[in-house]
């Protein structure tokens, strides 16, 4: 099974991301509002998902480290810090792209869309 990881503390804005990504992509998601409750998913998933939204600023741990974790899997790390330090931290880690927090919804979908090449399982491409 194909599926997104949504590592997100707000509630609204992580189920909100589901349903837009499961309605353009066709992809499900296992949602995550902290870093240990992602150990425990991880740590329990027959497969691997196929890309992530990691937001940085979680309330138990700092995202950066979860990136470590997830190296070599496509991700969008999401942040409210607009620092460039921030963003060369999570790109270093391996963050395939730093979005602010505050950017729209089409723009997080349009860059985890291109970091799974477009793939529609069973979404309508119309």
């Amino acid at each position: 099974m194909r599926w997104l990881l949504i590592v997100e503390d707000h509630t609204l804005f992580r189920e909100a991301l589901a349903v837009l990504l499961k309605w353009r992509t066709g992809l499900g998601s296992v949602q995550s509002a902290s870093i240990a409750e992602t150990r425990h998913i991880l740590n329990d998933a027959k497969e691997k998902p196929v890309c992530a939204i990691v937001d940085l600023d979680l309330p138990d741990e700092d995202g950066i480290e979860l990136l470590e974790r997830l190296r070599g899997l496509p991700v969008v790390a999401l942040t409210s810090d607009r620092s460039l330090d921030r963003c060369a931290l999570a790109l270093e880690a391996g963050a395939n792209e730093v979005l602010h927090k505050r950017e729209s919804s089409e723009i997080i979908i349009n860059a985890v869309e291109q970091l799974v090449g477009g793939l529609r399982t069973h979404a309508s491409s119309g």
